[in-house]
């Protein structure tokens, strides 16, 4: 295992939570895995849909710190995974735009370098059953949906991160720590991403409808592994309560929290404090703290 760590922007900034519990989750597990030295913004979600370019050339920055430490890239932000993909793919065609995109950059790209999501470390290189041997504490009783948001998944031959309709990394991750992970409808649909601050009511429509299904089919509370995602239910679930009059006080985990949670990890080296919808009556409620 030789990956060097892009937190991106969202992870150093309005998702710490995230960044903790996975570097809780990175100490733990001794995985050899640092973050890259001056790593550069991907450009998400503000300048990839009006300038091809510099969408490309932002990542590519970063694919060229990581290949100056000798390794691959391990990202856990959906928006920075597709983005260092597309950037990739864009050096590879050996088109008019690679070319533009070396010019920016100043210099020759290696582009053969793995891009992989942490979750597909976890389960495809140190392995379900190892971790399972990890777990000193189970969260059995609790019932988790596993909401992937739809920006892993999609375009599938860019991603290939796993099966775009019913992907099941997360849902692995999760049931090893013992807890049950329902079969529900919305894993994938869109929570309206960084349309918060644009168009806040359709947001809150899609997002609405997320945490209905969520509890319709049984859920406790969410996980799930994209930040702008988490914001959009965690921090804005009080004002979707308000506006359909509905009570949901679903706690929304990044699965490293509750994989954390599982190894035994304290809640405040996973930063579940840092949640706005409190898990620790849910938690409480189940033994597990």
């Amino acid at each position: 295992m030789n990956y060097a760590y892009y937190p991106g922007c969202s992870l150093e900034s309005t998702s710490p939570d995230f960044h903790l519990s996975t570097q809780a989750l990175i100490d733990f597990l001794e995985l050899d895995i640092e973050e890259i030295p001056d790593w550069t913004c991907c450009g998400a979600s503000a300048i990839h849909p009006d300038n091809k370019l510099l969408s490309c050339s932002l990542p590519a920055l970063t694919l060229d710190a990581a290949n100056q430490e000798g390794k691959d890239i391990m990202v856990q932000c959906p928006s920075c995974y597709a983005h260092l993909k597309e950037a990739r793919h864009a050096l590879r065609r050996k088109d008019q735009l690679t070319e533009d995109v070396l010019e920016v950059v100043g210099k020759e790209v290696e582009s053969s370098l793995e891009i992989k999501h942490f979750s597909e470390i976890l389960v495809h290189e140190i392995g379900l059953e190892k971790l399972q041997e990890k777990r000193v504490k189970s969260l059995e009783g609790l019932k988790i949906a596993n909401y992937y948001g739809c920006v892993i998944v999609r375009p599938q031959k860019l991603m290939e991160y796993d099966d775009p309709e019913n992907p099941m990394l997360m849902d692995q991750l999760v049931s090893l720590t013992g807890a049950e992970s329902v079969d529900w409808p919305f894993k994938t649909k869109c929570c309206g991403a960084s349309n918060s601050i644009s168009r806040t009511d359709v947001v809150l429509d899609l997002t609405y409808e997320i945490l209905r299904l969520a509890k319709q089919n049984g859920a406790e509370a969410i996980s799930v592994l994209c930040p702008l995602c988490h914001i959009n239910l965690d921090l804005r679930q009080k004002a979707i309560e308000k506006r359909y009059h509905e009570k949901f006080n679903l706690p929304i985990f990044y699965y490293t929290q509750l994989l954390g949670l599982s190894f035994g990890l304290e809640p405040k080296e996973l930063a579940l404090d840092r949640l706005f919808v409190s898990p620790f009556p849910l938690l409480k409620s189940k033994g597990i703290l």
